[in-house]
């Protein structure tokens, strides 16, 4: 089907094309979508079957580059919310470029609300609203990691612990902020600070975490500020232990002794210490000959 593959090819070159006129790109978004019956003259291309190409690959690639684009009129962008296909939804949510109201409009199908909290556009309102119904991953959400000192403390102040934790991400949080995330009674919120390896979370501070919660050992174990003492007693918690042997703070001879630990990845993250005494560092290689 040459004649097929050469007008898709169009389709696509067309979706990415940034001159194409608005009222072209009407007929375009519709002919991805599947909405319209192909005449000889659109475009001036032959006359296709649109429902033989409702999945081909390079139709879907031509709705993928409109939904990315940052250049299109607002009317567009809504057009392409009807589309049926779930990824050219899923592009749109993270499409900086799509209007605020239509962001919100997004925000109740339930399949690509995830997506909005990627969008570096997206109100901080709604961004809270989808961090407390919606399980997202520990990662420092771009419209967070933007804001400003007033953004926040607002918000710091959130009633959704979920939302404190995605802030407790963010390494230049101002000082009082991260007074209060410290001291958070929400436990997963100090534990999302550790994580983030936060300066300010002082030696004496991550060693009575660990007393209060043993849950936070891989993390606390990872803590740049974490001292001799609370790292040996992270090596008696199985999650913990390679990151603590791997820790620049532990003892050299804890370390050396780490190197014959029955647990290979524990012996490894020990080699990999940079606290390893060369002389030990020799020996071992001196074993390889």
């Amino acid at each position: 089907m040459p004649d097929e593959d050469r007008y898709l090819a169009h389709l696509c070159g067309l979706a990415d094309n940034p001159n194409l006129p608005e009222h072209l790109l009407d007929k375009l978004v519709a002919v991805t979508s599947g909405e319209l019956d192909t005449g000889p003259d659109l475009f001036g291309a032959p006359t296709l079957d649109m429902s033989d190409l409702a999945d081909a690959p390079v139709v879907e690639s031509a709705g993928e580059a409109m939904a990315r684009r940052t250049d299109l009129p607002a009317a567009t962008y809504e057009q392409l919310m009807g589309d049926n296909r779930i990824w050219v939804r899923l592009y749109l949510a993270r499409n900086p470029a799509v209007p605020e109201s239509l962001l919100w409009t997004l925000a109740k199908d339930r399949a690509v609300r995830p997506e909005l909290a990627w969008n570096p556009a997206v109100p901080l309102k709604l961004l809270c609203e989808i961090a407390a119904s919606v399980k997202l991953p520990q990662v420092l959400p771009p419209r967070i990691a933007e804001a400003n000192k007033t953004e926040l403390r607002f918000l710091a102040s959130s009633r959704a612990w979920q939302v404190r934790a995605l802030i407790a991400l963010h390494t230049a949080l101002p000082r009082d902020v991260i007074d209060r995330l410290l001291n958070d009674p929400e436990l997963r919120v100090v534990h999302a600070l550790v994580a983030a390896k936060n300066p300010h979370c002082s030696p004496a501070f991550l060693h009575d975490l660990l007393e209060r919660a043993e849950s936070t050992a891989p993390q606390v174990a990872q803590h740049p500020n974490t001292e001799a003492d609370t790292l040996m007693r992270c090596l008696r918690m199985p999650p913990a232990r390679r990151h603590a042997a791997r820790h620049p703070n532990l003892p050299a001879e804890m370390i050396t002794d780490l190197l014959d630990d029955p647990d290979l990845l524990v012996a490894e993250a020990a080699a990999a210490n940079p606290a390893l005494p060369t002389k030990i560092m020799e020996a071992v290689l001196a074993e390889a000959h």
